[in-house]
């Protein structure tokens, strides 16, 4: 596994140090953020998350406005108050959703946030700070190269998997629409409804988890992978997000009917034996 993996890895690990109500099976959904919806979602505040994150989560640094989730980097008021800021240099938002939620399609519509260091996150995630396995199904748009995709997959905190994805365009240059498919046997991502990679078979992810979108500036100590946050204030841009959850099983329409029928069949079977006694009497 190369470093820049690693960083990925470690950066899921750390991701929710918090712990909160673990809601099983959320239901389908679609996000406008026409307003923030609390019932939904919940604002990181206060948190360090440890290596490679350099930055804070910090509750004002999320904004809903004009119809969309606007996620801040920046060191305001870290530069001034580091108290403020954990002893961090720099501060940002991270979005997470209250309830967990299992196999179907996660899509989001946004704009990732461009500089040096900084990296634009959307994932279904669950760890060891919510009394959970380690699994994780991400995508990540890292800001010193807004034309790759970095899709990721790991279970139980072990095996962990990635790929880049060349976009063919600048993803910190407008919205643009990430999405993937998690089941029982594959796990497929899509950039403009288009796919892009997939995996079936083998170590996938298991646990429901939580959505998770946010924006974070890099350690030094991974600067070779991320590059170095000069501090510069940038922002991500979600305009949607969504879930669609997989169908539960139903019972196929056909065994109704053959029972019907058996039914029907064994209720004929008698009145043909009481016909047939009736008639040798």
């Amino acid at each position: 596994m190369s470093k820049y993996h690693r960083s990925f890895k470690l950066l899921a690990l750390a991701l929710l140090p918090v712990s909160g109500l673990v809601h099983a099976g959320g239901a389908s959904f679609f996000d406008g953020f026409s307003s923030e919806d609390t019932a939904r979602w919940s604002r990181t505040n206060g948190v360090y998350a440890g290596e490679p994150v350099s930055n804070v989560w910090r509750a004002d640094h999320i904004a809903f406005s004009a119809g969309q989730l606007e996620l801040r980097l920046n060191t305001q008021p870290c530069a001034t108050a580091p108290e403020q800021c954990a002893g961090r240099p720099s501060a940002s938002g991270q979005l997470v959703s209250n309830d967990t939620y299992g196999f179907g399609r996660y899509t989001a519509v946004l704009k990732a946030a461009a500089g040096d260091g900084v990296v634009t996150d959307f994932m279904k995630y669950t760890g060891t700070g919510v009394g959970t396995p380690t699994d994780l199904v991400g995508m990540h748009i890292q800001g010193e190269d807004p034309t790759r995709l970095q899709v990721s997959y790991f279970l139980s905190g072990t095996g962990a998997q990635y790929q880049t994805v060349d976009l063919g365009f600048n993803a910190s240059a407008g919205l643009h629409t990430y999405a993937f498919d998690w089941t029982a046997g594959a796990l497929r991502w899509y950039v403009d409804n288009t796919e892009v990679f997939s995996v079936s078979g083998g170590t996938l992810p298991t646990a429901e988890g939580y959505i998770v979108s946010d924006v974070w500036a890099a350690t030094p100590s991974v600067a070779s992978q991320f590059g170095s946050y000069s501090g510069t204030p940038t922002r991500a841009y979600f305009d949607s997000i969504a879930f669609e959850a997989i169908a539960a099983p139903v019972p196929e329409p056909t065994s109704l009917l053959m029972l019907t029928a058996g039914a029907g069949l064994l209720a004929w079977r008698r009145r043909r034996e009481v016909r047939g006694t009736m008639r040798s009497a």
